[in-house]
């Protein structure tokens, strides 16, 4: 009798350990239903990531199959440009075209090889198209001038930086000559004032009906440093032995003509006879306000 008793508490305790920790019925489906629908749904979220996953790099494969080797697209540049610098801007990126397309450091790269090149100022951005072409976004260095040093010609822009390459003397160009300090590498500024002087000069120039008569800015004697009492810049004229003495760098008068003041003289020449030096072999405007002079 014992023995069935101690037998029933032992079923009775376990009766209430499942109570406690399951409750009624009511409450098994409680729990049981919104956990199996939260197991559910995890399953089907990590069947989706799985399968997102892999379309994602099937369809990358496909469109890296597709669209072939990577190419560049220069949007921004000027088609005066494209015969002088469009080599020299594809040649800067070759290695790096060699790299699978798709991989997101090759628009950082790209932009940061095109920047070296002395033709450009600056990359505003470079953007990947789904056919592998790569569109540059840039300023560019616009050539001005030639620079003459010794047998060499180097184009610089307006701002005196030096351009790539060397080159024959071009009348598309007109020519400083005489500078003292020799040539920077590519992309460099050009220093030196009797330089800026030329530039400044050919830069009044340009805004003029006659500045194509203009061929060459001479600044050998740049601030008298050859010979005081000659002219310190010269124009060299695009007719035979035709020459204009401009007098002292833009800024550097003392007792001469300012630049309006000579300015002023060679529009009156152009007016009056269709030519900046009134159709005489040589000029002076450095001395009179109101014409100008024949050296004798």
């Amino acid at each position: 009798m014992a023995k069935k008793r101690k037998a029933k508490r032992r079923g009775k305790a376990s009766n209430g350990v499942l109570s406690r920790l399951f409750g009624e019925r009511d409450n098994l489906r409680r729990v049981g239903l919104p956990l199996g629908v939260l197991l559910l749904v995890l399953s089907s979220l990590t069947v989706a990531v799985m399968g997102a996953s892999r379309l994602d790099d099937y369809v990358t494969l496909q469109v890296r199959d597709r669209a072939g080797p990577a190419n560049l697209a220069f949007s921004d540049l000027p088609d005066g440009l494209r015969s002088l610098a469009l080599a020299e801007l594809t040649a800067s990126v070759d290695d790096v075209l060699d790299h699978d397309w798709t991989d997101d450091r090759m628009c950082r790269d790209i932009a940061s090889r095109i920047a070296t090149v002395g033709w450009v100022d600056r990359v505003d951005y470079v953007r990947r198209r789904g056919d592998a072409v790569f569109e540059v976004h840039a300023d560019y260095r616009m050539p001005f001038a030639l620079v003459g040093e010794s047998d060499q010609f180097y184009l610089v822009d307006r701002d005196g930086v030096r351009l790539p390459g060397a080159y024959d003397r071009s009348p598309q160009w007109p020519v400083i000559s005489g500078v003292a300090v020799q040539a920077p590498e590519p992309g460099a500024r050009w220093s030196g004032e009797d330089l800026q002087a030329g530039l400044r000069i050919l830069d009044l120039l340009h805004a003029e009906p006659f500045d194509d008569e203009v061929r060459e800015v001479v600044v050998q004697n740049f601030d008298g440093r050859m010979d005081a009492r000659r002219t310190h810049i010269e124009l060299i004229t695009d007719q035979p032995g035709g020459s204009v003495h401009w007098g002292s760098a833009p800024g550097w008068e003392i007792e001469e003509n300012t630049v309006a003041a000579k300015l002023a003289i060679l529009r009156e020449n152009h007016r009056r006879t269709g030519r900046l030096d009134a159709g005489h072999a040589v000029i002076d405007i450095a001395v009179y306000p109101d014409r100008y002079t024949i050296p004798g």
